[in-house]
């Protein structure tokens, strides 16, 4: 049997927190982390498949959480998403501009988020391929 991917959800809001995990957990394996530091501790210990992260959170951001994630070989390689309530299109420009994998804005549409999650997750899988041709 498949283990289902990994995702780590960071976020100050509890209510967020649930959310995101009411709507994921049937389909992925959850953590949880309320600020960027506890995060990015979890990301070094568990290496998640995809990290969800919120922008605006004390202690360390959502931003600083990207950067430090993306300094360390360990976490490099971990796909990112950005959720934040203030989204305007060109908060949406900027946070792609940095990095983030892709921007989704409060309040949660499940429809989008799970497509999203998808089509990260699909990119970030390894093709494997094989020369089975005749061997001389």
């Amino acid at each position: 049997m498949n283990t289902p991917p990994k995702i780590l959800i960071i976020d100050d809001s509890h209510d967020a927190l649930d959310m995101l995990e009411i709507m994921l957990y049937k389909e992925y394996d959850i953590m949880t982390s309320l600020n960027g530091f506890d995060g990015l501790k979890r990301a070094e210990e568990e290496t998640p498949d995809l990290i969800i992260t919120d922008i605006m959170m004390p202690v360390m951001d959502g931003i600083r959480l990207f950067n430090n994630l993306k300094k360390q070989s360990k976490t490099a390689h971990i796909p990112v998403i950005a959720v934040t309530s203030f989204l305007k299109k060109i908060t949406r420009r900027s946070l792609r501009n940095i990095g983030f994998d892709a921007v989704i804005s409060k309040p949660f549409d499940r429809k989008l988020i799970l497509d999203t999650i998808n089509k990260i997750l699909l990119k970030a899988v390894p093709v494997e391929t094989s020369n089975d041709g005749p061997q001389t």
